[in-house]
């Protein structure tokens, strides 16, 4: 079963319905505008009837109709189809939200930005273009046969052989699409991620003198990606050009079958008028098979994210609801990734420093903890509960991550400074918060907390954003304090705000850190090795230990 959401849910069932309406509507148009044609022609040889003004009136009416029954369909498809990707849209993010952090570090950030742009925007196509569009004209097409057929035999015989080859042309043709899409958008998704790879960089990529190896890079990525467009506009083009030969040949028969068997004029013309209101709906077929070919290469791709596994999340409401206070963390045999199984406890309240080499398996410990990853063995409790057992409220209030690449979002300073705080928090109490963190200045420099940050704080200062995040998890009040390097990019006074976060709150704290003076101010120190916990103790005791995992800290 596909992990898409339900084409037929909610409004989209009444679109689709209203759709189908306006095509059985246009068909019937399509027959009237047939049969007055036929009237009005009959009217030239019969010069005693005056005037044919109903025929006429028809024709007229019947083309109105046809017009404005084909803008209405289109702006019901282009709703379903809006909808139906704000469904997926939504879906998508959500199980990105729920995933490991592990698991979605190893895809590049533009291929999955073109998820939510390139992809998204096929299925809307396919929806609102395609699919649709392919519903009308599968009602179209044989109704206005039968038009054909009520009028002549002979003439629909004629008209219908060449439109069944095309369709058939059509039919051949349009599969050789899907390896072409498939392609273009692979070579789309590489060009997207090696420009959101590079574009942030640019400026220190010239200092480096790779600004003429980059354009390079880009430049061979561009002409592949080139072809591939190429090639898929050369299938389309083919495609779309069917229906005109098919409308000229359809013409052309239904001629040669009136001459040949003696079929009056007005049937005729009525019958060309009958081919010519098909060759519209045709064109669209054309259309449709272009953009199913798109839709079926998103479709994985999209069913393929959604795929990932998400981590355990339950919300049962008999499991015991922990407190907002000081807790045990306890790691019981607990490992993931380059993380050999631990074994340890912090104690409730207690100020843990991590240390241990680049890559030992620091920053997953405190994924584990903080419930970004799921344990590959063992299991993570936080009191007496396992911290994948913890609901979204209760992860909000008990727990306060704050990590390398924790995220600021273009916004208001308020808003950046209170994220995942649990509760709403006046503005004098963020505001004396910041303040005790150092970001008085940015705060005037800003015109106050509605001053706004811009995409990933890129108008702070590394230095100021890690006392944007030190001041997002004083205000959180939590009682699990997960710091991951807090004093990364920090001044001494900086340092200092550490100590004061650390040594302020009673929650429960993991840190790791490089800096020995912040580790010696803790309660118990955690070396990790190579993915093992190779030492645990206080700190007068772990400095004096004369391992190799602690000479680099004396």
């Amino acid at each position: 079963m596909s992990a898409l959401p339900k084409l037929f849910d909610k409004g989209r069932t009444r679109g689709i319905v209203t759709i189908i309406a306006l095509a059985l509507g246009q068909a019937a148009s399509t027959g009237v505008a047939a049969f007055a044609t036929r009237d009005v022609f009959a009217a030239f040889r019969d010069t005693e009837t005056g005037l044919p003004v109903a025929a006429l009136a028809l024709v007229a009416c019947s083309g109105l109709a046809i017009a404005a029954m084909r803008y209405r369909e289109r702006v019901v498809a282009e709703r379903v189809g809006q909808d139906y990707v704000a469904a997926l849209r939504v879906k998508l993010f959500q199980h990105l939200a729920q995933v490991s952090a592990r698991d979605l570090a190893r895809r590049r950030a533009g291929a999955l930005s073109l998820r939510f742009v390139g992809d998204l925007s096929a299925v809307r196509n396919w929806v609102s273009l395609g699919l649709t569009r392919l519903t009308s004209s599968l009602i179209v097409l044989p109704l206005a046969t039968l038009v054909l057929f009520l009028l002549n035999v002979h003439l629909a015989v004629a008209a219908a052989i060449p439109i069944a080859i095309g369709m058939l042309a059509m039919a051949i043709a349009g599969p050789r699409l899907g390896p072409a899409h498939k392609k273009l958008r692979s070579r789309r998704a590489r060009l997207a991620a090696d420009m959101s790879e590079r574009v942030p960089h640019a400026p220190e990529l010239r200092l480096l003198g790779r600004v003429k190896t980059e354009t390079r890079h880009i430049i061979k990525r561009t002409e592949t990606l080139i072809d591939a467009a190429l090639e898929r506009a050369r299938g389309a083009a083919l495609l779309r050009a069917i229906p005109d030969a098919v409308s000229g040949a359809a013409a052309a028969s239904v001629f040669v079958t009136a001459l040949a068997s003696g079929a009056a004029a007005a049937e005729a013309a009525g019958a060309l008028a009958a081919v010519g209101l098909m060759i519209q709906p045709l064109r669209e077929l054309a259309g449709v098979w272009d953009r199913h070919r798109a839709w079926k290469v998103a479709r994985d791709k999209c069913e393929s994210l959604l795929s990932v596994p998400k981590l355990a999340n339950r919300t049962d409401n008999e499991l015991s609801v922990l407190e907002n206070v000081p807790q045990s963390l306890t790691f019981k045999s607990a490992g993931a990734g380059r993380l050999s199984p631990v074994n340890v406890i912090a104690r409730p309240g207690k100020k843990i420093a991590i240390i241990g080499p680049n890559g030992s398996g620091k920053s997953t410990l405190l994924s584990l903890a903080a419930g970004l990853e799921s344990p590959e063995s063992g299991a993570v409790l936080l009191g007496d509960r396992n911290a994948f057992e913890l609901s979204t409220s209760e992860r909000r209030k008990l727990i306060a991550y704050i990590g390398t690449r924790s995220p600021i979002l273009a916004g208001s300073l308020k808003r950046a400074l209170t994220m995942g705080v649990d509760g709403v928090l006046d503005d004098d109490t963020i505001f004396r918060c910041a303040e005790e963190f150092g970001l008085g200045q940015v705060i005037e420099r800003m015109g106050g907390l509605s001053g706004k940050v811009s995409e990933a704080g890129r108008n702070l200062s590394a230095g100021e954003i890690r006392r944007v995040l030190l001041t997002r998890a004083a205000l959180s009040n939590s009682s699990l304090l997960l710091l991951d390097e807090p004093d990364d990019a920090l001044d001494q006074d900086g340092i200092r705000l550490v100590e004061q976060l650390v040594s302020n709150t009673p929650a429960t704290t993991l840190m790791i850190t490089h800096n020995r003076d912040l580790a010696a101010q803790m309660d118990e120190i955690w070396i990790i090795d190579d993915g093992r916990l190779t030492i645990k103790g206080p700190p007068e005791l772990v400095f004096t230990d004369r391992s190799e995992a602690v000479r680099d800290w004396r």
